[in-house]
């Protein structure tokens, strides 16, 4: 019985390691979300369709994030779009405004030995 509760410690003591890492993530997480629902809904309007009707848009937030200037992403985001027949540019100019500060979620490539 001794040995169950030692286990039973050990986990407890993992999950609270666990937890704060977590925390900090999901508030991340949760800005990505909304950034990626706000997406899915601006692209719905930009290209006037259901989100299953959609054309093959490729926006990836952690490569924007990782571009070095707004016009390098906006350039990316323009390249995304280019087959969309409204205007772009208010779409594009809020989506740079919404990642500023953003953290990339993607883990930092592990650089082989």
């Amino acid at each position: 019985a001794a040995a169950a509760g030692q286990v039973q410690q050990q986990q407890q003591r993992r999950h609270q390691q666990g937890k704060v890492t977590v925390k900090y993530d999901r508030k991340e997480l949760r800005k990505r979300l909304v950034l990626e629902e706000w997406i899915v809904e601006q692209l719905g309007q930009l290209y006037g369709c259901e989100e299953e009707e959609m054309p093959e848009v490729e926006i990836d937030i952690d490569d924007l994030l990782d571009a070095d200037s707004d016009e390098e992403r906006a350039s990316k985001l323009q390249e995304a779009l280019v087959d969309c027949y409204k205007p772009t540019e208010e779409f594009i100019k809020e989506l740079l405004s919404r990642i500023r500060g953003m953290r990339k979620l993607s883990p930092p490539q592990k650089k082989t030995v």
